[in-house]
């Protein structure tokens, strides 16, 4: 036994085995932690619309001061690719999306760049379902905000590849919530969640990038988000605005947009 020295018949373990020992077993005691103790438990799941469950008597769960939002999807998923955009629009209610440093908003989002498959430097590609998508994982794109801790995790590429491991907090939600792996599962707070894209953002389950029958460009997807009252302006702005209203209820209406008439009136049916 190399890791152990003989002490008068009995085997004591040499110190540098019992440092790695104790290392270890911090490293799950914090991840039983953050399952245990800072994931609120919750109790009965119901439904509060376009496809969104809220779990009952759940605390938001929070990252230092801010609410926890993050969405897991795979590149090539359409229905990833369709929610995506409502995703963006929402957060952009609560801070500020930048393009290479210049704050932009969804219907200012350059959509001359493209490619028809993801890289470091493309804010828009085709997933390998149909349905050309915003690139969450371009290098040149970020988000901050004042209320919103937020991650992503694309688990496959667009060739169905391993591409981003999830960590310990988004997979305790998979565990208990999605226990199928379904994609996109986004999650808010910790006591809102979606599985598959909102019910706007695929009516009859076609998702809204391939609704005109064929593949809608990301220059169609921004041209027709910007035209006020349109198929795609009203699917996004349905689902941006149950997402904000979650958000709104978890913290405390403190922004803004928690004020404006359809965030209120959605915000209404949460228990």
């Amino acid at each position: 036994m190399t890791d152990a020295v003989d002490n008068g018949g009995k085997y004591t373990l040499k110190l540098a085995h019992i440092i790695y020992v104790i290392v270890a077993m911090v490293a799950v005691i914090a991840v039983v932690f953050i399952i245990m103790y800072l994931i609120p438990s919750g109790s009965n799941v119901v439904a509060v619309g376009n496809g969104w469950e809220q779990v009952t008597a759940n605390k938001p769960f929070t990252v230092g001061n801010s609410l926890y939002v993050t969405f897991i999807g795979i590149e090539g998923c359409k229905y990833c690719a369709a929610e995506r955009y409502a995703l963006f629009d929402a957060l952009s209610n609560f801070g500020n999306w930048t393009y290479s440093g210049k704050i932009v908003t969804l219907g200012e989002l350059n959509y001359s760049n493209y490619s028809a498959n993801p890289g470091p430097n493309t804010l828009f590609y085709q997933a390998n379902e149909g349905g050309w998508t915003i690139n969450l994982l371009d290098k040149n794109l970020a988000y901050s905000s004042n209320y919103i801790s937020f991650s992503s995790a694309e688990t496959l590429d667009n060739a169905n590849n391993p591409l981003q491991t999830l960590n310990a907090i988004q997979t305790s939600y998979i565990q208990k919530y999605d226990p199928s792996d379904s994609v996109p599962f986004t999650v808010i707070g910790g006591n809102f969640f979606e599985i598959g894209a909102g019910g706007s953002m695929a009516p009859n389950g076609v998702p809204i990038t391939l609704s005109s029958g064929g593949t809608l460009t990301a220059a169609n997807m921004i041209d027709e988000f910007n035209i006020e009252g349109s198929f795609i302006n009203s699917a996004i702005n349905t689902e941006a605005d149950y997402i904000s209203a979650f958000i709104c209820h978890d913290i405390s209406n403190s922004a803004p947009v928690c004020s404006t008439a359809s965030v209120r009136s959605l915000e209404n049916n949460i228990k």
